[in-house]
């Protein structure tokens, strides 16, 4: 799995895109390198593109990034999945309903300019889209 992120300090928000095939390993290791970022500590607001990315084994592994997630990430935040695909949106919606009982919130879109606006970036939507698009592989 490609994963690729920045972090916008202006805004306080992590852009992260996921591509090719989900791989627990290369998940964990992305959110090391993310956690171990200087920057990450200000982040409240995370977009996650999960457009390109093949998740038809997340699902069986959800219960054990849930378990790796609840112990290794205490930060609260918000997060907005972009998906285009129905299995991608399937797994958004149960990581949804999983976590958001928590203190952190989910929500999941299909396009950039709605989990620019959900995040209240509205004015930042051309800067937040470009560096999205550059996150590509």
């Amino acid at each position: 799995m490609i994963a690729n992120y920045k972090i916008l300090k202006k805004q306080d928000l992590l852009v992260q895109k996921y591509e090719c095939r989900y791989c627990f390993d290369d998940l964990f290791e992305h959110i090391k390198k993310v956690a171990s970022d200087p920057d990450w500590q200000k982040v409240d607001k995370i977009i996650t593109d999960l457009r390109g990315v093949d998740l038809d084994i997340f699902y069986k592994e959800m219960e054990k990034f849930l378990n790796f997630r609840k112990t290794n990430i205490a930060k609260p935040y918000v997060n907005v999945f972009i998906v285009d695909a129905p299995l991608a949106t399937a797994v958004a919606h149960l990581y949804k309903n999983k976590l958001n009982c928590e203190k952190n919130q989910y929500e999941y879109c299909s396009t950039v300019e709605y989990a620019i606006s959900f995040l209240g970036l509205g004015k930042e939507e051309e800067v937040i889209s470009r560096e999205i698009g550059k996150l590509q592989k």
